[in-house]
């Protein structure tokens, strides 16, 4: 009779240990935010909306001393009349995009360029910018890349400088320890 009782003892115990141990484990989802749930740019560039402006991908390709810098990305605009966005980074002069209701305009097509001068932020930092649409300001840090990455070396104003890419060429090394 106490061999019963130890047992079943020893049984919801070790139900209540392993049931401790299952909450531990799986817990941490019920108080941490999974990051599947958050908006994020998953691009190098920036997504912002000001007014009826959607700005997407944006981001900043710069020259290799900084004095020229061309937009990349996309400006949307779902809304049944045309707007113009102005942007304006730094301390340079704003300049302007004008996307016709219910259009698009990619800053990439070579139509629609956008080249600003005296950025002088060197690429892999953050221009602070604001983006005006309707009389809305919003504020926000755009990346500033070069033509270190293939895909950007199109867009560098006045052509891609091959000196940015030196330290990705392959060099030979000599091995001292014989292996």
């Amino acid at each position: 009779m106490i061999t019963a009782r130890m047992t079943a003892g020893r049984r919801i115990a070790a139900s209540l240990a392993v049931a401790a141990l299952a909450f531990g484990v799986t817990s941490c989802g019920a108080i941490n935010e999974q990051s599947t749930n958050t908006d994020y740019a998953a691009s190098d560039g920036v997504h912002v909306d000001v007014a009826d402006a959607q700005v997407r991908n944006l981001m900043f390709v710069t020259n290799s001393d900084g004095s020229k810098a061309r937009l990349i990305g996309t400006v949307v605009n779902d809304s049944d009349s045309s707007l113009t966005l102005t942007v304006k980074a730094a301390s340079t002069q704003p300049v302007t995009i004008s996307v016709p209701a219910d259009e698009s305009v990619k800053l990439e097509d070579d139509a629609n360029q956008k080249v600003i001068s005296g950025l002088n932020i060197a690429a892999g930092e953050h221009a602070e910018t604001a983006f005006t649409a309707s009389g809305e300001t919003v504020d926000f840090s755009v990346p500033v890349v070069d033509g270190t990455l293939a895909e950007y070396r199109d867009f560098v104003p006045g052509g891609s400088d091959d000196s940015v890419t030196d330290h990705l060429k392959k060099t030979e090394s000599h091995s001292t320890s014989g292996h």
